[in-house]
């Protein structure tokens, strides 16, 4: 099928065995919403690596297009929206054929054809949607990610602090290209997460017809009272220190780290080669042109030289190639891996920021109790001199204050203030403990998408620089014949 045949298509076709019964096209809506101009990019040609992974077992690369495969009967996802079981399902998702939507309008933008295939091992039923999307349902996506599964880090989406944005090249082939490889690489490290594939959202995501009644859903606004909670909270962990740490996060934070700094110095040296291979690029031009030149003067050995010029084009159109392919398959990669580190830090401090608080509210309980012991028991209070309390005893008596009444309401009053308190320091005891159990079962999945990633990112590293050797051997090899005919005295 052509590509304009897939426009806003979606099919829900069901195959029985190994025999597939025809589906009947239904039109679905692209994304919708307000225009971001940042979300945009142009056309740009298909194709790429394909993969086909059940979680836990092993990548495959294949030609073709981007694909990737998901088993979903590992595990029951946590926070699952339903009780019902998890289907036998095997999810396969590519990201393909971007188109330019808006033309002439102040607000262009780009939708990319997301094709999804889910087969239910049991039964051999097969379902199958090919949807639209552009780059702000995917921002879609990984926000209500975000808020569902806010202990987990939601694999990033391709980053926009590119050279393209500050040069208007957002909507040249190749920009789109490597985007378009990006936001498929974010959809399979979701569905490469136990948790992640099993939310509703990305069940919309993918399979939503009328994509916009989902889409423009409003959110509940937050009272004024939460808002000042919730800036009351941040002031206090801005001022808070983790006193105990937790050394199986103290050693989360350093791997992470050591992870993101190897990883920023493999980006920065690559970056280095790419750019003398662009250099080579350029010269080897130069030199083909050079030699073709050579070729018009020297009459005798015009087809030698003009073979040989060939050739060192043919060579620095090659290495340019090869450049390409690894700045998206690979760098590409390189660069989010920094931004999932990232994120892990910063989650990282947000639970430290919890700690904090549990801990400040336990020491606050600790004084309050020990405060309304030290009135039950007639004791003065650390520091108060005898002539401190003569004041304040002249005081209460010129008041009319009966010290024993004062004494028993100040002591009613702490005791509320325990039990709230009590309440306070269990909750957030609760919270503390299941949020650092979700980040350490993250963290756990995150070295099981990294395996997965990395073995492609260094396989694809591989790959391209084999298919480049070979295409250089080939052209080399050409230019021999040429050179041999050449007279030699």
């Amino acid at each position: 099928m052509q590509g304009s045949e897939y426009d806003n298509v979606v099919w829900d076709t069901k195959v029985s065995g190994d025999h597939e019964a025809n589906g009947t096209g239904v039109d679905g809506r692209a994304g919708s919403g307000a225009d971001e101009s940042d979300e945009h990019s142009m056309n740009g040609k298909t194709g790429g690596v394909g993969f086909d992974v059940a979680y836990g077992g092993e990548a495959t690369a294949s030609a073709g297009r981007g694909s990737f495969s998901v088993g979903e009967s590992s595990s029951r996802a946590v926070h699952r929206a339903a009780d019902e079981p998890i289907p036998d399902v095997e999810t396969e998702v590519t990201v393909d054929q971007p188109r330019k939507e808006g033309e002439g309008t102040n607000n262009p933008y780009v939708t990319y054809l997301v094709t999804t295939s889910r087969t239910n091992r049991a039964t051999r039923e097969i379902r199958r949607y090919a949807l639209r999307r552009r780059f702000q349902d995917f921002a879609w996506l990984h926000e209500q990610l975000s808020k569902q599964f806010a202990a987990f880090v939601i694999p990033p989406l391709p980053g926009k602090h590119r050279l393209e944005y500050l040069t208007g090249d957002r909507f040249s082939e190749e920009f789109v290209g490597r985007r378009k490889h990006g936001l498929e690489r974010f959809l399979r490290r979701v569905l490469l997460h136990p948790s992640l594939r099993a939310s509703h959202h990305v069940t919309v995501f993918l399979e939503a017809k009328d994509w916009s009644s989902e889409y423009e859903a409003k959110q509940p606004k937050s009272e004024n009272s939460g808002v000042l909670d919730s800036l009351g909270d941040t002031l206090m962990n801005t001022f808070s220190k983790v006193r105990k740490r937790d050394e199986r996060f103290v050693e989360m934070r350093e791997a992470v780290a050591r992870l993101e700094d190897n990883l920023t110095r493999t980006q920065k040296l690559y970056l280095q080669v790419t750019k003398r291979q662009q250099d080579l690029q350029q010269a080897y031009e130069g030199l083909g042109t050079g030699l073709i030149d050579l070729g018009d003067i020297e009459t005798g050995m015009t087809l030698g030289l003009v073979g040989a010029g060939n050739a060192l084009k043919a060579h620095h159109v090659a290495l340019k190639q090869l450049a390409d392919q690894t700045e998206d398959l690979f760098l590409g990669e390189i660069e989010e891996y920094i931004l999932y580190c990232e994120a892990y830090l910063e989650m990282l401090k947000e639970r430290d920021n919890k700690q904090a608080e549990f801990e400040d509210l336990t020491e606050y309980l600790q004084q309050t109790a020990a405060e309304r012991d030290r009135l039950t028991n007639y004791q003065s209070a650390v520091g108060v001199t005898a002539v401190t309390n003569f004041i304040k005893g002249k005081v209460r008596d010129l008041r009319g204050v009966d010290p024993a009444v004062s004494r028993q309401q100040r002591i009613e009053k702490l005791a509320e203030r325990i039990v709230e308190l009590e309440s306070a320091v269990d909750s957030s005891r609760e919270g503390l403990e299941m949020f650092s159990d979700l980040m350490i079962e993250d963290y756990d999945v995150f070295g099981h998408i990294k395996q997965h990633d990395f073995k492609r990112a260094f396989s694809a590293l591989a790959s391209s620089h084999i298919a480049f050797y070979s295409r250089a051997v080939d052209i080399w090899k050409s230019v021999i014949p040429e050179l041999e005919k050449l007279p030699v005295d």
